[in-house]
């Protein structure tokens, strides 16, 4: 990481946006925009002045002792609105510029046929990583880094602190960095470039800070450490935030140590996803290893416990916990599922060597299935740990025990019929497969709702036991404990299962038909 001035990638970046006349304006820009920022913080302090002066003319308040108490305070609030303006513009600019240049990264070298040259470089996929972390968005890092010594004075000026704004500016880079590399992931899972990525990017990046903010009032407020506008007001004003701090494992952190944990922890997955894939065919690109990926699924259900934090005034019981886990786990599941989805080649031939008996079903090769179920284990084992852990706040039941056990189950079967059907679409040869085989399921669980609305109007119990048949949802609607579901769950699992055998059977007649042959005419 101290080497990147010096790797090639980050050098032909550099060069290209930070030639010495460009880096002369660019930095003229910004001075004349911190001016600009300083004269509009200092009208906007004086105007409340004013206004507190027509007030107190009016109404006689404030009194003449606060009107000069606020005269005093006037070049501080002033310098305090200067730099506040200042970091969160920095905090913008570096984030969506970010995100912007590193969605575009490989997939414009891709659409540009510069993208195999890069490859048979000598460089290490780190390097390459690394440089075009750094290297993209470098403009932006120079417009901050011309920006820190205004910033720096101005907060000092304004009595923030040397820490605090050291540790603003922490945040700023950290949460840049790990949004870049989050781009720059998205970025090599486009075989070309298109003109709406970006767009897409930056809405998604609206949509994620969003979204990740909105947690501190849910039951992971921690999840909220990924956006920097959760501990960024609390380090640019001098009396902090009122915010509640998360918690890890019910102890209360800073939102600056929550950000810089979440952001090394997804960060090192994402960095293990690149490093595997820069520097291989797009069709041979696979996210994780097997074992990778049973990993990452256990990380993430230790994540959830970790982050949990009941709310006081109405804590879940065992019951209802049991059954948030299990629903996150169905998508941790499902993103397991298309983590470890086969090449077409590449389960070719493992069908060939387990005919042959040189391969088993837990094979890096082999279907996804036997993986979903060891994340599933691992997940179940690890919500009795999780009941165990938190059973002085929620509650221990042995029924939530039995009652997740068939709940996961029942997520598991339908989680497995979900990437069996894009097993087979990717065994079809189909153009974008995964997309079409998603469209094709998005397909299946709207007309079930469809489905479930018209039995309804006759009854509610038809309306369950469809539900229950066609989706995983009668085993999670939360109105039945230990083994005691529903007829329809068990049919509906059964039936399920009879899918799983039929999309088995398809993959393995896939899988036993010949190679195409090229034909050979004779004389």
């Amino acid at each position: 990481m101290l080497l990147f001035w010096s790797n090639p990638e980050f050098v032909r970046h550099r060069r290209a946006e930070l030639r010495r006349g460009r880096a002369f304006t660019v930095a003229a820009v910004v001075l004349v925009l911190c001016v600009l920022i300083g004269l509009a913080a200092w009208a906007s302090a004086a105007n409340e002045l004013e206004m507190a002066q027509i007030r107190s003319a009016r109404f006689g308040r404030p009194t003449q002792a606060q009107l000069f108490e606020m005269q005093q305070r006037l070049p501080s609030e002033a310098l305090q609105l200067f730099y506040r303006s200042l970091m969160y513009t920095q905090a913008g600019i570096l984030a969506f510029w970010s995100l912007f240049s590193c969605a575009q990264a490989v997939s414009g070298e891709r659409e540009r046929k510069t993208w195999d040259f890069q490859r048979t470089t000598r460089l290490r996929p780190a390097d390459l990583m690394l440089g075009k972390l750094l290297g993209e968005p470098v403009l932006a890092y120079f417009i901050v880094l011309c920006c820190l010594p205004i910033a720096a004075i101005s907060g000092l000026a304004a009595k923030i602190g040397l820490l605090h704004v050291l540790s603003a500016y922490l945040l700023i880079v950290s949460s840049a960095l790990f949004i870049g590399l989050a781009g720059l992931w998205l970025s090599s899972l486009f075989e070309s470039r298109s003109r709406g990525v970006g767009l897409i990017g930056t809405a998604g990046l609206f949509a994620f800070l969003a979204l990740s903010f909105n947690f501190r009032v849910s039951e992971l407020p921690g999840l909220a450490g990924f956006s920097p506008l959760a501990g960024l007001p609390q380090l640019v004003e001098p009396s902090g935030s009122a915010t509640a701090l998360p918690t890890l494992f019910g102890a209360q952190i800073p939102w600056l140590l929550m950000s810089l944990l979440l952001y090394m922890a997804f960060g090192a997955w994402i960095a293990l996803m690149l490093g595997r894939n820069l520097k291989k065919d797009y069709e041979e690109m696979r996210p994780l290893s097997r074992w990778q990926a049973v990993g990452c699924a256990a990380f993430l259900n230790f994540l959830l416990y970790a982050l949990f934090h009941p709310h006081p005034w109405s804590p879940p019981d065992s019951h209802s916990f049991t059954t948030f886990i299990v629903i996150m786990n169905g998508l941790i599941i499902l993103a397991v599922g298309v983590a470890t989805l086969a090449p077409h080649e590449r389960l070719r031939i493992w069908w060939c060597k387990r005919g042959a008996h040189e391969a088993t079903l837990l094979s890096e090769d082999g279907p996804p299935w036997p993986w979903l179920v060891l994340s599933a284990v691992v997940a179940y084992a690890l919500l009795i740990w999780g009941l165990f852990a938190w059973r002085r706040v929620l509650g221990f039941e042995t029924s939530s025990l039995s009652g997740g056990a068939i709940q996961m189950a029942a997520v598991l079967i339908f989680v497995t019929r979900d990437v069996l059907f894009l097993q087979w679409c990717r065994l079809t040869r189909l153009r974008a497969p995964l997309i079409k085989g998603a469209l094709y399921l998005c397909l299946y669980y709207i007309a079930s709702l469809v489905f479930t609305f018209v039995f309804s109007v006759r009854s509610e119990w038809d309306g369950r036991i469809v539900y229950s048949l066609l989706t995983p949802a009668g085993a999670l609607d939360g109105r039945s404990y230990g083994v005691h579901f529903p007829v329809g769950v068990f049919g509906g699992m059964s039936l399920q299962l009879i899918v799983v055998g039929v999309l088995v059977t398809l993959i393995i007649r896939r899988l036993k038909r010949p190679p195409l042959t090229a034909a050979v005419v004779g004389d």
